[in-house]
């Protein structure tokens, strides 16, 4: 067993974790008919996400000198990919509490993750490619944080759709297509 295997088995648990919280949380929601369109839009957008930084964590494999420090670093990224997770569906709720309540528990946390992210992704020595990643993860942040100041329904929405088309587009298209024509 190589020590990225050893390491990746608490990674993967994490990571499945979040994930079987939005899956419990969104049919719990759902069954109890308690979810909007905005918070199903954000549980899709959540769940290509975890989905794409559990596959990122694998982009780890060769990394060549293992250390504690890079180790708790994909630790915490991936607790606050778990959390993000948590926010969206808080266990106290069991579905029963309006999601407008704690969205901004939820884009705050969105945000936590963002900066873990960038953290994990300079640390594995691609920050800078492809180039426009910052600008990515960045525009992410100020819609976050827009939609925390803002409570208007219809922007709530537009950030919301366009949260979850952008992640898509970058998850099938950007980093599958885009970046490898230009040397990403």
């Amino acid at each position: 067993m190589t020590e990225f295997e050893y390491l990746s088995v608490l990674i993967s648990i994490i990571f499945g974790l979040g994930l079987t919280h939005i899956l419990t949380g969104s049919i719990s929601a759902i069954y109890a008919r308690r979810v909007s369109e905005i918070h199903l839009v954000y549980t899709a957008f959540v769940l290509v996400i975890l989905v794409l930084d559990w596959w990122v964590a694998f982009s780890w494999r060769n990394h060549p000198h293992w250390s504690f420090e890079a180790f708790l670093l994909l630790v915490f990224w991936s607790i606050s990919n778990f959390v993000m997770a948590i926010t969206l569906y808080p266990p106290s709720t069991s579905g029963s509490v309006e999601f407008d309540s704690h969205r901004g528990w939820f884009l705050w946390s969105f945000v936590l993750m963002s900066v873990f992210d960038v953290a994990q992704t300079a640390a594995s020595g691609d920050l800078f490619h492809p180039w426009y990643y910052l600008p990515f993860v960045g525009h992410y942040n100020v819609l976050a944080l827009l939609a925390i100041r803002f409570k208007q329904p219809w922007f709530q929405r537009a950030v919301a759709w366009w949260f979850l088309v952008s992640i898509l587009f970058w998850a099938l298209f950007v980093r599958r297509f885009l970046a490898t024509d230009l040397g990403g």
